[in-house]
C-alpha cells in the first residue's frame, strides 16, 4: 500500500530559489532520472546595464516613463556603470551586492552636506532593485537578487513655508532682474501645487482662462491632469503675460507660459535648474533653511488646501498623486485635530486659498 506523503513545501519559493517555473518543476518530478534544468548564463554587470538603459529609453519612446524619470534613472546608471568599468569590470550581476554602491558613494561627495540623505540612498537602491528585476524577468540570473539591496525606512516630513516666509520669498524674486517674471513664476508655484517640471512645460495655452483650468500635460510619470485656477493666481499670471507681450490671453498661442523670450513665439522656455537655483538663492538670502528647496512651494500649497477644509481626496487629485498615502502626510504637519476640523468646511470658494496664503498685492 503507497504511502501519501504530505508536503507543507513552499513550491514558489523553491522555484526562485532554483530559477524554474511551477510546470518544470512539476515536470522534474516526473522524469527525475533524465530532466535537467540547463544552465543560465549569468551576465555581467556592465552588459545589464547596457540592457537596462536601452529598455529605459525604450519604456520612454512609449510613453511609459516620463522625462525626469528617465534623467533621474539615467544620471545614477551612468555613475555606477563608470565605477564597475574601472574597479571591476569583470563582476557578474549576480555578484553585486551593497558594498559596492557604498564604495561607489564614497568617491562622491553629496552637493549638501557631507552626509548623503536616506531619501536620496533609498532612491538609488530603488534603481539598482529595479534594474536586478530587470535581470530576472529576462533571464539573465536565476533568481530574484532584489533582496540584496533593502530599502531603508525613513519618514521625512515635507517642509512648507509660512505666511511671512512667501511674503519674503515673493518680494525678493521681484526685486530680481526681470522680477515680474520670477515672482509670477514662484507665485504660480504656490497657487497650484505644481512640480517644477510641470509649470516650466506649461504653454500658453495651457493657461485656460476661459474655462478655468489648466492643463498639465507632462505631470509625473508622464500623466496629464487638469487643475483649477484660482482667482488670484489667475489676476498675476494675466498681469505677467501683459508685461511679457500678450495684452490678452490667446487660446493660440503655443510658446511657454513661462519664457526666457517675450512676445507670442516664447520658444525659449525657462530650465527646471533655473527655477531650482533662483529658489536656493532667494532662500539662501533670507536664510531659511537646507532643507527647504522649490518643492517645498508645493508642500506649503498642499498645507494651505488642508487648512482651508479641501478635502484630502480631492487634493489627491490636484496633486497628481496616485497613492493616497502620498498625500495624507500633509496632515502630520498640522495639529493633531486638524486632521478632523479640515473635514468640516467643505465646499468652500477657492479664491479662500489664496487669502490665507498669499499677500495682497498693490496694483
Amino acid at each position: 500500500m503507497p504511502i501519501k506523503i504530505q508536503s507543507e513545501a513552499n513550491y514558489d519559493a523553491v522555484c526562485l530559489d532554483l530559477g524554474i517555473t511551477i510546470d518544470e518543476l512539476v515536470e522534474f518530478s516526473k522524469n527525475k532520472h533524465n530532466y535537467s534544468v540547463g544552465p543560465i548564463k549569468c551576465l555581467s554587470t556592465l552588459q545589464v546595464i547596457e540592457e537596462f538603459t536601452l529598455n529605459l529609453k525604450e519604456m520612454y519612446s512609449a510613453n511609459r516613463r516620463s522625462v525626469e524619470t528617465l534623467k533621474t534613472y539615467m544620471n545614477f546608471i551612468e555613475r555606477l556603470k563608470k565605477f564597475i568599468e574601472k574597479q571591476y569590470p569583470t563582476l557578474l550581476i549576480s555578484e553585486i551586492n551593497e558594498n559596492h554602491l557604498h564604495e561607489l558613494l564614497s568617491t562622491s561627495v553629496p552637493r549638501k552636506g557631507n552626509k548623503l540623505s536616506t531619501r536620496t540612498l533609498n532612491k538609488y537602491l530603488a534603481i539598482i532593485r529595479k534594474m536586478l528585476e530587470f535581470s530576472f524577468e529576462r533571464g539573465y540570473v536565476g533568481k530574484d537578487l532584489r533582496y540584496k539591496f533593502q530599502i531603508g525606512k525613513t519618514k521625512t516630513l515635507p517642509r512648507y513655508l509660512s505666511d511671512s516666509q512667501i511674503e519674503k520669498v515673493l518680494d525678493l524674486a521681484l526685486q530680481k532682474t526681470y522680477g515680474y517674471r520670477k515672482r509670477a513664476m514662484l507665485y504660480f508655484l504656490l497657487g497650484t501645487g505644481c512640480r517644477v517640471s510641470e509649470a516650466t512645460n506649461l504653454k500658453v495655452q495651457d493657461f485656460n482662462t476661459d474655462t478655468g483650468l489648466i492643463f498639465i500635460r507632462n505631470g509625473k510619470g508622464n500623466k496629464e491632469r487638469y487643475i483649477p485656477i484660482y482667482d488670484e493666481v489667475k489676476d498675476t499670471i494675466l498681469r505677467y503675460l501683459k508685461m511679457s507681450g500678450i495684452p490678452k490671453w490667446d487660446y493660440d498661442c503655443k510658446g511657454y507660459l513661462f519664457s526666457n523670450d517675450e512676445g507670442m513665439n516664447r520658444e525659449k522656455k525657462i530650465l527646471d535648474r533655473s527655477v531650482q537655483y533662483l529658489v536656493r538663492g532667494i532662500f539662501d538670502e533670507l536664510d531659511i533653511g537646507k532643507d527647504f528647496t522649490v518643492h517645498s512651494f508645493r508642500h506649503t500649497f498642499a498645507v494651505g488646501c488642508l487648512k482651508s477644509g479641501m478635502r484630502l481626496e480631492y487634493l489627491m487629485q490636484i496633486l497628481g498623486h496616485e497613492n493616497p498615502e502620498t498625500t495624507k502626510i500633509y496632515t502630520e504637519l498640522m495639529p493633531h485635530d486638524l486632521k478632523d476640523e479640515a473635514m468640516k468646511y467643505y465646499p468652500f470658494p477657492f479664491e479662500k486659498l489664496a487669502n490665507d496664503i498669499f499677500i495682497e498685492e498693490n496694483e
